[in-house]
């Protein structure tokens, strides 16, 4: 067989395709499994999947049972034949990158092309889309094949949305780096408006992390800012790094996970709007969503509609980052610091570093992902290569923020916000740290730093220690994880 691409037209052309169902008509026939909340927002609970599935998903440019692979996808397909299909046809980006896509989606499933509806731009559409998916959830098995040469993916098995919508991002962040140079990043953006030495200046964010970090929290923080200051949303989720230093936006929408709802307020009204769309939220029998109770799945999310946040604007991209944000989790880690050169800079972000609960054995473990980005595919070494160049030439600050734990010292998220806002302000102090290779936040406002000195919490020499054993993690993590980069050790 040809191509993914080819298989999917293939099997399209004898389908039955509804192209453009008016949404109004999705949002009524969802409702044979689905119901509304209070505010008429749609409530869903998948029956197949509850996040993607990592395991089930195959690169077929890099995977040496292509053939194999596609010969399955093919039974598969042909358990549901014919196939009954609705198009979506929209865009990822709005601004002066812009992909078109195209969703084919069972039609047993309307909530999956509602929300990629609701989830992507309109556009102008003529002609072949740069990105298509054939998105079967009724198979018996689950499969999912991603194809970077055609820019197809198959998704079969599964009725959680986040296969669809990353089915696109994915290729999206990878073809804008391979074909451009302007590699897509997993982080959110936002643009501050503060004042400095007496005048009102931009600054534009990127806050990268992985889930549980607290990417979406300090993405929608306002920091209490009044007027002609202020805190701005742009992205939760994906943006595209120009090589003239640009965030462009990817997303129409936004779809966060809702367990942090209770904390969040900002995004209360976006999940309440009757455009939005729960996905495995607990909805009690009074039509009110219980965003604390987990019980489905601690994935639970929604399809969030980004106007009614109050700090949305109605735009999408940020026109220069000034700073990198890379939040982790690693108990020897000061609440902040910050990177000495590009090179340290694209280390930290090979390392893509951080802790998270294993969910086995309910104790935390260290992971890393590089570019804290489970989306990026080879060559990994490129999307590092060009952060280093572009915040070489950019001249862009990058801080490592710790939002977890410093030693058995909890960071709240507080403490994290202030740190945030202090640098964006440049009102933090910092001293260079021998033993780690950076400078420590000494000072800054609305901190007192020494409670997360890790020096006074570990003791002297058993932090000494510990900063020797993660070094040389940090440095077999590079050299085992991305060879080419392997200079890149020396920085960590």
């Amino acid at each position: 067989m040809d191509s993914l691409r080819s298989l999917i037209r293939e099997y399209a052309s004898s389908a039955d395709i509804e192209y453009g169902p008016p949404p109004s008509r999705l949002k009524r026939e969802t409702l044979r499994y689905g119901k509304l909340t209070v505010t008429g927002a749609l409530s869903v609970v998948s029956k197949k999947a509850k996040a993607r599935d990592p395991k089930a998903t195959f690169i077929l440019d890099e995977s040496p049972e292509r053939d194999m692979l596609l010969d399955r996808a093919s039974e598969l397909l042909s358990e549901v034949e014919p196939l009954k299909l609705y198009a979506i046809e929209r865009c990822i980006g709005a601004g002066r990158r812009v992909f078109r896509l195209l969703a084919l989606v069972e039609r047993t499933y309307p909530h999956l092309a509602l929300m990629a509806y609701r989830n992507f731009f309109p556009c102008e559409y003529d002609g072949e889309p740069d990105f298509i998916t054939l998105d079967v959830p009724g198979t018996s098995g689950k499969l999912i094949l991603v194809e970077k040469k055609t820019g197809a993916t198959l998704i079969l098995g599964s009725d959680y949305y986040g296969e669809l919508k990353m089915s696109f991002l994915r290729q999206t962040m990878n073809y804008s780096r391979d074909e451009s140079c302007e590699p897509g990043l997993h982080a959110g953006s936002k643009l501050y408006k503060v004042k400095k030495d007496g005048l009102l200046k931009e600054v534009g964010v990127l806050i990268f992390g992985l889930s549980g970090t607290g990417k979406t929290t300090l993405t929608v923080e306002t920091h209490g800012l009044k007027p002609p200051e202020g805190a701005i949303l742009r992205q939760d989720d994906i943006v595209i790094l120009t090589r003239s230093g640009e965030a462009v936006g990817t997303e129409f929408n936004l779809y966060p996970k809702t367990d942090s709802i209770p904390e969040l307020p900002l995004l209360k009204p976006s999940v309440e709007h009757p455009d939005a769309i729960l996905e495995n939220v607990v909805v009690r029998e009074d039509g009110q969503p219980d965003f604390s109770d987990l019980s489905i799945t601690p994935n639970a999310r929604a399809l969030a509609i980004r106007d009614a946040i109050p700090i949305a604007d109605g735009r999408y991209d940020l026109d220069h980052v000034d700073l990198m944000v890379f939040l982790t989790r690693r108990p020897e880690m000061p609440p902040l610091v910050r990177l000495t050169s590009p090179e340290q800079a694209a280390a930290y972000f090979a390392l893509g570093e951080s802790y998270r609960t294993s969910a086995e054995a309910g104790r935390p473990e260290p992971v890393r992902v590089p570019g804290f980005d489970p989306f990026m595919l080879e060559p990994r070494w490129r999307t590092v290569v060009l952060i280093m160049d572009i915040v070489r030439r950019k001249e862009i600050e990058v801080v490592v923020m710790n939002t977890g734990y410093v030693g058995d010292a909890k960071v709240p998220p507080e403490a994290s916000k202030n740190l945030l806002l202090a640098t964006v302000k440049g009102e933090v102090d910092w001293r260079f740290d021998d033993e780690l290779g950076v400078e420590v936040a000494v000072k800054a406002p609305g901190v007192d730093l020494e409670v997360y000195n890790p020096r006074r919490i570990y003791g002297p020499s058993a932090y000494s220690e510990a900063v020797r054993r993660l070094r040389e993690e940090r440095r077999r993590f590079i050299v085992e994880t991305i060879p080419q980069l392997r200079f890149l050790a020396d920085y960590v």
